[in-house]
C-alpha cells in the first residue's frame, strides 16, 4: 500500500505540549536527584530505578515505567533529552497525545521486562529513557513498512530505507552493548532497546493496520 500520510494531524499546541511536557517531566527529576537533599535523591533512586530482581516479590513495579525520569548523569541525559526531540517530533504529529505517551512508556515497559527475562535475579539498577525513545523510533518505522511510503523525514520516508535503518540499529546496540563494558567500563542496556524498539514497531503496526481496517 502506498500512501502519503498527513504529517500534522494534530494540532501544533497539542503536540507541542505533550512532547516538551515529557521533556521536562525528565530534565525535573534530573534536576530533583542531583540537586535535591540527599533523602529525596534515594528515595527517587529506590523508588524509579528499575531492578530486575525486586519484581520476584511484585516490588517495585512502578519502576518499569519511572526508570525513564532518571539519568546517571549530564551526558546521559543530554544524549536521551536529544534523541526525545529528535525522533519525538516527528511522531507527536502523527498521532494523538495518549498514543505518543503509550508507545513510549508500553516501549520502556517491553525494554525492563527484557532485561528481567534475561537474568531475573540481577541486582543492577536501570536507568534512563532509551527503551522509550527506542519505542519512538520504532513506531515513526512502522509508518513506511506498513504504508509503504509517508511524508517523513529520512529513513522515516519509504518501506526500504525503514527496514535497513532498523537492522542497522539494533546491529549497532548489540555490537556497542557487548563491547562497552570493556571498552568504557559502562553497562549499556542493549537488550532494552532493542526490546523498547520492537514493542514501539508492533505498537504502531497495530495501530496503523487498525487504521487501515476502520477506514475501509
Amino acid at each position: 500500500m502506498q500512501q502519503n500520510y498527513p504529517y500534522s494531524q494534530q494540532k501544533p499546541d497539542t503536540a507541542v505540549l505533550t512532547l516538551w511536557g515529557l521533556f521536562s517531566l525528565i530534565l525535573v527529576c534530573y534536576g530533583m536527584v542531583e540537586l535535591g537533599a540527599p533523602l529525596i535523591r534515594e528515595l527517587f533512586i529506590f523508588h524509579f530505578a528499575f531492578v530486575p530482581a525486586r519484581l520476584n516479590a511484585w516490588q517495585g513495579l512502578p519502576s518499569i515505567f519511572l526508570h525513564v525520569l532518571l539519568h546517571a548523569n549530564l551526558t546521559h541525559l543530554l544524549v536521551n533529552l536529544g534523541m526525545l526531540v529528535a525522533f519525538g517530533i516527528p511522531l507527536v504529529k502523527l498521532v494523538r497525545p495518549i498514543m505518543f505517551l503509550i508507545i513510549f512508556f508500553i516501549a520502556a515497559m517491553g525494554g525492563a521486562l527484557a532485561e528481567y527475562i534475561i537474568d531475573p535475579l540481577d541486582q543492577a539498577r536501570r536507568i534512563g529513557a532509551s527503551g522509550g525513545i527506542s519505542g519512538l523510533m520504532g513506531a515513526l518505522c512502522a509508518y513506511p513498512i506498513v504504508l509503504r511510503r509517508v511524508n517523513l523525514p529520512g529513513p522515516f520516508a519509504m518501506r526500504d530505507r525503514a527496514w535497513k535503518f532498523a537492522t542497522v540499529w539494533v546491529v549497532l546496540n548489540i555490537i556497542v552493548g557487548l563491547i562497552s563494558p570493556v571498552a568504557i567500563g559502562v553497562h549499556i542496556a542493549w537488550l532494552a532497546h532493542v526490546a523498547g524498539f520492537v514493542s514501539g514497531l508492533a505498537i504502531g503496526a497495530l495501530m496503523l493496520v487498525w487504521k487501515i481496517k476502520a477506514r475501509a
